[in-house]
């Protein structure tokens, strides 16, 4: 904390009229009333509260403009108290106040110093004094932040906010509509003076990413993720056995003995995955296109080299004397699975129903079984990591990507509108392979690629 900070509080604090702004800040920062910002405090953690107040404090010092003072808080110090303060405070307190909350990215990270930062949308860009932040940020992340030019160098105020690359488009285009929207109303066309006066704008862009993530969707290759289970009776269970070992799409994974539903009586359960070897034309119909608003997750089958092998794990079918169940990741696919199941097995089974099950993987169902821990290494053989990175990130220089306008990167290398976007492209799988938290994580040849499309910046 700078010295000068308590001093400011306490002059703050001795007037009590500039309270009566602290709910407008409130409602504009958190949307919420000054009486449920206090509730929610009394039950979160000391670290969240101070960051709460943080916030609060450096919007009310720095940015706010109080009409009973014609003038900003700080501003109004500096003029009218100076005498509190010494001249090298004063010189920070000037540097602070012209200061205005923007989103940053990471350009470089030197640890245990700082960062090299630069703005989205405004000319800010230099180094940025803050030994925390260079210990926990790395290169193209963005930041929401305030940061002042004092001596030579930015340094950080208030709560900065992390959020992920992805979100780079959005913010952009975000701050760039706020902008145009007020152009209308006023002259104003100075990017550090927009963000100064519509400070409240950076807030609204974060609560709408917040939003964003909560709302966004989870696809698998065939459908929304869904868990699901298909339930079917079984009339004949050797026959069914027999037909399932006559299909490609099914691979048997074991057989053991489970308690069964009358006491001290074992039965048998059988399990497979269900592969989509050999239908799928059969499944195109369900395939998931292009999606704008989530994530599209995998579950490619690799060989022990890491090549995709072009076969998709949909689901896990457990066999037993009276129940065939199978389990999925979406309704699609169940919805496929029953009339697919009553077809290849016959009189074998008769359908049953279709359950869904809660998103948090948790069943209601009495006397489920506890699902077993997946029997995982604790470290993958780094070569081997390396080597699947490579076949796949370099696979996809010649694949089509959406975010490149459907061109391959090589393509895009050479197309003057889609070569921006490679290199955005890239700071994305560069920002990713700079984060270390996964010891499985596959890495990302990032220098091999740049390598590749003979690309550098």
């Amino acid at each position: 904390m700078a010295t000068f900070e308590s001093k400011v509080s306490e002059i703050f604090d001795e007037n009590p009229k500039l309270a009566r702004s602290i709910p407008t800040v409130i409602r504009k920062i958190f949307q919420e009333s000054e009486f449920k910002f206090k509730q929610r405090l009394r039950n979160e953690t000391e670290a969240a509260i101070q960051q709460d107040l943080t916030r609060l404090y450096d919007i009310l010092f720095i940015d706010y403009y109080h009409g009973n003072l014609n003038d900003r808080f700080i501003s109004w110090v500096i003029k009218n108290r100076a005498n509190a303060f010494t001249e090298e405070e004063l010189d920070e307190m000037r540097a602070q106040s012209e200061s205005h909350l923007d989103f940053y990215e990471i350009q470089k990270v030197v640890p245990g110093k700082g960062s090299y930062i630069k703005s989205l949308c405004g000319s800010n860009a230099g180094f940025l004094n803050d030994i925390s932040t260079s210990r926990s940020l790395v290169k193209w992340d963005i930041m929401l932040m305030r940061c002042y030019f004092y001596r030579g160098e930015y340094h950080a105020t208030g709560t900065a906010k992390l959020f992920q690359r992805q979100e780079k488009e959005f913010i952009v285009e975000r701050i760039e509509e706020a902008r145009s929207e007020r152009r209308m109303d006023s002259l104003e066309f100075d990017y550090a003076d927009f963000a100064k006066t519509h400070w409240d704008i950076f807030f609204q862009i974060e609560r709408e990413i917040a939003r964003r993530g909560e709302n966004r969707k989870f696809y698998t290759k065939y459908g929304i993720l869904q868990l699901c289970e298909v339930h079917f009776q079984v009339n004949d269970i050797q026959s069914l056995l027999a037909k399932i070992d006559d299909q490609e799409e099914f691979n048997f994974i074991e057989s053991k003995r489970i308690n069964g539903k009358k006491k001290n009586r074992e039965t048998i359960r059988h399990q497979f995955d269900w592969l989509s070897c050999g239908i799928e034309k059969e499944l195109e119909p369900i395939q998931t296109g292009e999606v704008a608003d989530g994530l599209i997750l995998s579950t490619s089958q690799l060989d022990n080299k890491g090549n995709s092998l072009g076969i998709e794990a949909i689901g896990t079918l457990f066999v037993e004397p009276y129940l065939c169940r199978l389990e999925t990741r979406s309704l699609d696919l169940a919805e496929f699975a029953k009339n697919h199941f009553e077809h290849i097995f016959g009189d074998s089974v008769k359908f049953k129903r279709i359950v869904k099950l809660k998103m948090d993987f948790k069943r209601d169902r009495k006397n489920a079984e506890e699902p077993e821990e997946a029997n995982l290494p604790d470290q993958i053989d780094p070569k081997v990591l390396k080597s699947v990175g490579e076949k796949y990130y370099l696979g996809l220089l010649d694949e089509s990507i959406p975010a490149l306008n459907n061109l391959t990167p090589r393509e895009a290398r050479h197309d003057a509108v889609a070569y921006p976007l490679l290199v955005d492209w890239l700071k994305s799988l560069e920002n990713m392979a700079e984060k270390k938290d996964d010891k499985m994580q596959i890495p990302v040849p990032v220098k091999r690629i740049k390598k590749e499309l003979k690309i550098d910046w």
